[in-house]
């Protein structure tokens, strides 16, 4: 099987190491696999020698499946935004996940799979779509994230508190609630560790005061490299330590799950995303998102000092994570999504629901943000490709693009480029612009 794994960014997050992950699995189960980034970043000094990744916008992509004949292509639903949809065209199969967005406009007419990485993602997105959709965990190395094999817990001084994820995500990952109780943690003995891919000075462009705050009580902050990643847990783990998570929301955090892996608790925000790789049941602690700063350095300092406690949720998150989240057992679900979307006749289960039908009419705001975008996208394509001398592929494109928001070419410029894309013969290239592009 050959298979494209399409992100539009190429950052230091989830998404990327969830393809690199795959991709790597997927190979060593002898199959095709490639990597697409419509934007480059920091990601692309980290991707594996051996992974074949390739950059470019939207046309690149599409002539890339054509010429490479991909069976599956596999995309984030944020892609929807930059009309992923069109890799289609040349009958590759096409393949989402959600990895913490829920995106109104997938469904069996312009793609064959639908995952979700987690449960509360998969109860929003039904509403959406008439395909059934899959809940496929993200998966880790359960052999290379792995406990210590010794750990000498009589030993265990000054724990570590450790922080991971981009701290420039003021949104999210509300990296200011660590900054409220490093002091304290600080205080009490507890050593702190950021594992952040952009550092300090990138923090102190967008909160200062944040970074401020933690510059003097902080021992590490910088980038640790995937291959790094366990050792670094291993360590928080020995030290008795956990690592924190302070997220409004998360899609499946990986790095949360592989700190697990490693023996390492987390003391994690009871929101979604977290409180499905967060299990007290599991050796993990789930903190109200709202909890006042003097409790949430209290429950940290607490909950580290009950070293009896904490061997236990070593071994009981290390057991949960592995048992839960195995790469193997990712693999095995997606190659079944996959063939599923292969497998002929394949449609969606059920009538479309009516919010997508008569989503102009209902809400006209989320049919803008959506189709609008989308269409536009496959608007521009269309007309990039047709200067290129693509004419077929052009053709292709328009079409894609008129299905996708009809009331696009509402604009008299728009409407007059659809018809010259169709009325000229054998595809060739107009002199000049076809068109405005807004």
């Amino acid at each position: 099987m050959k298979i494209l794994l399409a992100y539009q960014w190429c950052q230091v997050g989830g998404v990327e190491s969830f393809m690199v992950s795959l991709s790597q699995a997927l190979r060593a189960e002898g199959h095709k696999c490639e990597l697409f980034f419509f934007e480059r970043g920091p990601m692309e000094r980290l991707l594996p020698r051996d992974s074949v990744a390739h950059f470019g916008d939207l046309t690149d992509c599409i002539k890339l499946v054509r010429s490479q004949r991909f069976d599956i292509v596999h995309a984030n639903s944020s892609d929807w935004r930059i009309g992923i949809m069109a890799v289609r065209m040349f009958g590759a199969k096409l393949v989402i996940t959600a990895h913490g967005m829920v995106v109104p406009g997938w469904n069996s007419t312009n793609c064959e799979g639908f995952a979700c990485v987690s449960q509360w993602q998969a109860e929003q997105q039904k509403v959406f779509t008439d395909l059934p959709i899959h809940i496929v965990f993200n998966g880790i190395d359960t052999s290379e994230f792995a406990p210590s094999a010794s750990l000498d817990v009589t030993q265990l001084q000054n724990p570590i508190v450790a922080w991971v994820g981009r701290a420039t995500d003021t949104v999210h990952k509300k990296i200011d609630k660590l900054a409220a109780i490093a002091p304290a943690l600080k205080r009490a003995g507890i050593r702190i560790w950021i594992a952040d891919p952009y550092g300090p000075d990138e923090v102190e462009k967008v909160m200062p005061s944040v970074a401020e705050t933690l510059r003097p009580v902080v021992e590490f902050w910088d980038l640790v490299p995937k291959e790094n990643l366990a050792g670094f847990f291993r360590k928080v783990a020995a030290s008795g330590g956990c690592v924190l998570s302070t997220s409004l929301r998360e899609g499946l955090p990986m790095a949360l799950i592989e700190a697990q892996a490693c023996g390492c608790p987390v003391i994690g925000t009871d929101v979604i995303g977290v409180n499905e790789v967060v299990d007290p049941n599991h050796g993990g602690v789930l903190y109200p998102f709202d909890t006042e700063t003097e409790a949430l350095a209290a429950l940290v300092i607490d909950t580290l000092r009950d070293r009896d406690g904490m061997q236990q949720r070593r071994q009981l998150c290390a057991r949960f994570a592995r048992e839960t989240f195995s790469l193997e057992r990712m693999v095995r679900e997606y190659l079944d999504i996959y063939q599923e979307a292969l497998a002929p006749g394949r449609k969606g289960r059920f009538g479309m629901p009516l919010r997508v039908a008569f989503g102009p009419i209902i809400n006209w705001n989320d049919y803008i943000l959506r189709r609008w975008t989308a269409g536009l996208s496959l608007y521009d394509v269309s007309l990039k490709l047709a200067e290129q001398g693509e004419g077929d592929l052009s053709r292709r494109a328009a079409r894609l693009s008129f299905l996708t928001c009809p009331s696009l070419y509402a604009r008299p410029h728009r409407l007059a480029s659809l018809l010259r894309i169709f009325l000229r013969p054998h595809g060739k290239p107009t002199p000049g612009r076809m068109g405005t592009q807004e």
